[in-house]
């Protein structure tokens, strides 16, 4: 009895030792099939990655783009600590017409995986981060603007970043727009419960009702009304994770213990700033801003309302400024559309940045902050 015993658990350890080989060898494979269908090949093209040390903290940078003349754009994700570096296959596209860089925030992603918790992750100490990297890339990349594109918590510190220094920026780009987080929570917690209540949902309601109105006393509250009211939004927000799963779990350059990291992160920083910003008012930074506004939302966000964001943006004031509504877009259009994004790029920002730009041949060089190996 005993000697079968053995057996069988030494056949299933085998088996299950072969499944794990095969799949990390699968998960290779298809890791560097999307290595080589990304690849940079063109002559003035750029493609690096590294950490640069901003506010004493050692932060990751990915930069791309067919051509280094190309305006640099900045990708400031949201959260805090959901970095979008590795679902950054989604924008390839983006990179024939700009310079996309994507940057890990202290607290999250490949920063996290290498510096861990950090004391400071304030929106102020973020937007400085930001603005430190800033400074590097006019240098490294030889331009003296670049455009800003915030997402969701990266609306708010890029914001702050143009507000603080605009000579930098050639653009402000903002999506998910956040405007007023005590006015937008109570906002979403009313059409919650308007949506619960159409849709017949009881158990919905009893949870909802269970946890009352913002401020909310935890991230865990704030999770399950957004869970709640995700039950009723568009396809694409409902399948972002079944559709970016894959995307992440190939992403080139990303290990496993990576990806833990990643999500590590984002939960940590979650926790460590919950509270931190509930009194945020974007109106509270001033109307006037010395760079050109964008806002692009979806006309479905479900986590910043976009008519919020459009009331903010009417009381802006900017030497040139343009609300787009995406019209089969949400809270992620960015990701989950990044075509259409990219179309309104093209169409609305790209024009108004290369027109204040110098040609790339005149372009001097500019002093940066040193790089970390």
């Amino acid at each position: 009895m005993i000697r079968r015993l053995w057996f069988g658990l030494l056949v299933t350890l085998l088996v299950l030792s072969v499944a794990t080989v095969s799949a990390l060898g699968y998960r290779a494979w298809r890791q560097h099939q999307s290595e080589d269908a990304l690849a940079i090949r063109t002559p003035n093209g750029v493609q690096e990655a590294f950490y640069v040390h901003l506010g004493g903290v050692d932060q990751w940078i990915q930069i791309r783009g067919d051509d280094r003349c190309n305006p640099i754009l900045l990708f400031i994700h949201g959260g805090p600590g959901s970095s979008e570096t590795p679902m950054s296959a989604r924008l390839s596209a983006w990179e024939k017409q700009f310079t996309v860089v994507m940057w890990d925030q202290r607290g999250a992603g490949k920063t996290f995986a290498r510096s861990g918790r950090v004391g400071d992750l304030s929106l102020a100490r973020v937007a400085q981060d930001g603005i430190e990297l800033t400074q590097f890339l006019r240098g490294h990349l030889r331009q003296r603007k670049i455009i800003a594109l915030g997402h969701s918590w990266g609306s708010m510190v890029g914001l702050r970043m143009v507000r603080e220094r605009p000579e930098l920026f050639s653009a402000y780009v903002g999506t998910g727009q956040i405007v007023s987080i005590p006015e937008g929570e109570a906002i979403l917690y009313a059409r919650t419960v308007a949506k619960l209540q159409a849709a017949h949902n009881p158990a919905g309601l009893a949870k909802i009702k269970a946890i009352g109105p913002p401020p909310y006393r935890s991230a865990s509250d704030l999770l399950t009304v957004r869970a709640l009211l995700a039950t009723y939004d568009i396809a694409p927000e409902r399948n972002f994770s079944k559709t970016m799963t894959p995307v992440v779990l190939f992403a080139p350059g990303w290990s496993l213990w990576d990806i833990y990291q990643w999500q590590r992160g984002f939960q940590a920083s979650q926790v460590a700033t919950f509270h931190a910003n509930d009194s945020y008012d974007a109106r509270q930074l001033g109307a006037a801003y010395g760079a050109p506004i964008f806002i692009i939302n979806g006309a479905e966000d479900q986590n910043t309302p976009t008519d919020l964001a459009k009331t903010f943006f009417d009381g802006v004031h900017a030497p040139e400024k343009k609300f787009v509504v995406l019209k089969d877009g949400a809270h992620n259009a960015v990701l989950t559309a990044p075509d259409a994004f990219l179309h309104e790029l093209v169409v609305h920002v790209r024009p108004t940045v290369v027109r204040g730009a110098a040609r790339c041949s005149d372009r001097p060089s500019i002093l940066g902050v040193p790089t970390v190996p």
